[in-house]
């Protein structure tokens, strides 16, 4: 019974990642192996919640560069641009910029991060300007800056543990 439980869920993955790549054969998104995302605990739950697609739409993202006021595979992100674009594929409007996405949304503490939430930081002056998307496991995704491309990073890096400032959430646990 186990054993076709877990081939059913690596089936659906497989099928999954294969839409995903023809879907954006025309895209710069780079090539994202079944192997990582089969390796990913929390995007292999069959109970997904809308936080794990949201998340799952990120992480297909991995690789894409960095653009400034970017917001599509095919343009490139900015980390704004990044959530927006993640929010978006799963039917959830967000502000454009990071300190407008930081005034809206449902505030929660760093406690209660689930996979799907954002988080926010001041790495510019007085006011938000970056914003992530929480994994899970003290991770996150985001489009950090001009010289790098989307990438995973640790809430436990001292950068940005330093200009952590809060977190939103834009989803409700019961939507799928």
């Amino acid at each position: 019974m186990f054993n076709d439980h877990l081939l059913h869920i690596i089936q659906t993955i497989t099928l999954s990642f294969v839409c995903l790549c023809l879907l954006s054969a025309c895209s710069t998104v780079p090539y994202y192996s079944p192997a990582t995302i089969i390796a990913n605990p929390q995007l292999n739950s069959p109970n997904k919640t809308l936080g794990h697609l949201i998340v799952q739409t990120a992480t297909s993202q991995l690789g894409v560069r960095y653009t400034y006021s970017g917001k599509t595979p095919k343009e490139g992100f900015d980390c704004s641009g990044l959530v927006l674009y993640s929010h978006h594929m799963h039917g959830i409007a967000l502000p454009r910029t990071a300190a407008a996405q930081f005034t809206q949304g449902k505030p929660i503490t760093r406690t209660q991060l689930n996979s799907g939430d954002l988080i926010f930081f001041k790495t510019r002056g007085q006011r938000v300007s970056h914003v992530g998307i929480y994994m899970g496991n003290g991770l996150f995704i985001h489009s950090p800056n001009n010289r790098k491309s989307v990438q995973t990073e640790s809430l436990d890096n001292p950068y940005y543990k330093k200009h952590y400032v809060g977190a939103r959430r834009y989803w409700s646990s019961e939507s799928r």
